[in-house]
Parts: structure tokens; sequence; C-alpha cells
């Protein structure tokens, strides 16, 4: 994920450092560039905790001041308050990486980006706190995988309906079946093991099968001609598709061509992974996914440049946020995090929830 202001020397300053790192394992001081001069942000942007200055919490303070919010958004302004003030009043940050670390670089920028004192010391025989996968496995801090929250996003959305629910799924994420299934839904499962799509989407949706019931119907009378427009199987009304992120491109519009707007067509978290502009979302246009409500903000205002490896930073943003959260002294937190909302309590694992958004035409 590239925001537009300060990618370039942030990225030259991360290079520097990482580059010193290599040859040396001293630890690095990165101390507050904040200047008088920066602009405060959108009182919204401030609950992305992206970064921290003191003229956001003027902004937090002003906005309270104001008594334009209702109850609700009142207590949420507070607890932001007071968050911002423990954050900001802490002298020091420390933070341990191994120097092997392969999100090395991507984590100083962050850390650059996040605009506090903060002390990285590296050790190679530290065990690393990041798992292998930053997807399918749970991050230190945190109740549950991505993977997991994106599931269990899927399955809220699917829980009210009394219908069959076609599953497709290629063999790489078969593993994640018992996680569906276990809302005892009646699924239909169709494991995507075809070179065409087209041919596969056919026979999943019904296609074929009404085409072999119009010939067998034709033969008993040929000389009788009629029109015949094959209609997909009456008895879906969801399709949740787990693919490679490269297969969806042609999987969506095969699926749409077949069964036009009958479905609700919902792709697993594994369609974002390799987005790397904006606009390639419309080739999922009417189709739902897993994907938060700060990215599709930031698309609507035009703040992105790319979306390459968003995912990524997003849980690595995330997973030092938390150890700052806990460093600061702060109790509790609603953030609108990259990957999801982001729920955090001291001395409790943090919850995340990926809200499922239709991706539209009017996003952009």
């Amino acid at each position: 994920m590239i925001l537009k202001k300060n990618k370039y020397l942030k990225h030259f300053i991360a290079l520097i450092i990482l580059a010193s790192c290599s040859s040396s394992s001293k630890n690095i001081q990165v101390n507050s560039i904040e200047s008088k001069d920066s602009s405060p942000k959108d009182f919204q942007e401030i609950f992305d905790y992206q970064s921290f200055s003191l003229n956001d919490l003027e902004t937090i303070k002003r906005i309270i001041g104001n008594n334009s919010l209702n109850q609700e958004q009142l207590k949420d302004a507070k607890l932001l308050k007071n968050n911002y003030q423990k954050i900001l009043s802490t002298k020091k940050y420390s933070i341990e990486l191994r120097s092997d670390q392969p999100h090395s670089k991507r984590i100083i920028e962050l850390i650059y980006k996040f605009n506090l004192p903060m002390k990285i010391s590296w050790d190679r025989k530290k065990h690393s706190s990041l798992p292998k996968s930053l997807f399918a496995d749970k991050i230190s801090g945190f109740c549950a995988s991505i993977y997991e929250d994106a599931i269990a996003s899927i399955n809220k959305a699917t829980t009210q309906t009394s219908d069959p629910i076609l599953v497709i799924y290629s063999e790489e994420y078969a593993s994640f079946f018992k996680d569906f299934v276990s809302n005892d839904a009646n699924f239909i499962i169709a494991k995507y093991n075809s070179s065409s799509f087209q041919e596969f989407s056919a026979e999943v949706l019904g296609i074929n099968f009404s085409e072999e019931r119009f010939k067998k119907i034709s033969d008993l009378n040929p000389n009788q001609n009629i029109n015949f427009t094959p209609r997909p199987r009456a008895d879906l009304k969801h399709a949740i598709i787990l693919l490679a992120p490269q297969e969806y491109k042609s999987m969506i519009p095969a699926l749409r061509y077949h069964g036009g707007s009958h479905f609700k067509y919902i792709n697993f978290i594994s369609s974002l992974e390799e987005i790397s502009n904006p606009l390639q979302l419309l080739d999922y246009e009417d189709s739902w996914a897993p994907i938060s409500k700060y990215i599709t903000r930031k698309i609507q205002h035009k703040e992105l440049e790319s979306l390459e490896r968003f995912l990524e930073l997003g849980t690595l943003h995330e997973w030092l946020l938390i150890q700052i959260l806990e460093q600061a002294g702060v109790k509790s937190a609603k953030i609108n995090g990259v990957t999801g909302s982001i729920i955090f309590k001291s001395n409790s694992c943090t919850k995340r929830v990926i809200p499922l958004q239709k991706i539209r035409a009017d996003l952009f």
C-alpha cells in the first residue's frame, strides 16, 4: 500500500538503515520527526492509528469541545483522546527484531511512519514473533489469523440462508472447508481442477444439465423449432469462491457469464493478495469480498496509488501497533485498521473484524 506523500523519503531512509543492519548488530534509535508545521489529519483519519502527532491530539480536543457529537461518538472520541495522550507521552518504545527478518525493510518504513521515539534491537538468536505466513498463521497478539477472520465474516453473511451454498475451491484451500461446514449450512462442494473456467462454470452452475435436458426434449419432436436459453440451477443463491489469487480474474467473469445476477458471489480474501492497481478490483464487480473500510475509503478519496502487498503491510502495521499500545499502557482501542476493524483490549488477544463489502464501480 503506497500513500501519495513522503513515500520516496521513507523508502530511502529505510534502505539506508537496513543496509547498515546487514553488517552490524547495533541497535537503532528512531526519534520523532514531527514538525510544528505538520498538517492535522481529518478527524476520521485519526481513528486509523497510522501515525501520531500533537496536531492530531489538538484536533481530537477541538472536536470534543465543539459539542457536535452524539453520545456514542463522544464516548469514542474521549477514548481516542486518552489513547493519544498515553501514546504521545511515552518517552521511548522498544521493538525487538531478528536481523535476518524477511520483513525488516517494511517494518522499518512503518516505524518511521508512526512518528514515535523507538529503539530497534536486533538479535539473530531471538525467536521470530512473526509467522511464516502472515495470512494463514495467527500473529502474536491476535486472536485469529487473517484467513480465519475472513472465514468468520463470510460465515456470518451466509448463516441466515437455508438455501444450498456452492463452494468452489482449489486444492491449496481444501483445509478451510471444516471452518465453513461448522455453521451447518447445506453446502455443494466443487473442486476446481479444469483448465477452462468457462466449461467449469457451465458445469457447476447447471448450464450443461439444462442443455442436455433441452436436447432430450428436442429429440422427442425433431420437426419442431423451440427457442431455448440455458438457465443456471435455481436452488442456489450463494457461491463462495476459495481460489488462488490469479484464478479469480477468470473465474468471476465466467461465473457471471453463465449465472448472471442470480447468485451472490463471495470471494475469499485471497482474491485481494495480488491486486496492485485499485482499478483491478473492477474485475470482481458485483461480487463481495472481505475488505476493510479503511481501504475502500482511501480508494474513494483517491488517496491510494497502489494496493500492492497492502494486506502484508497492513498486517505488519497492526502487529507493530499492538506493541505500541501495550507499551503505552492503553487499556482499550477501536481502530480502523488496514486489514479490518481492530478491537484492542489489554491483557487479552486482539480481535479483527473484516467487513464483507460489495465491489461496485462507484467505489472509484
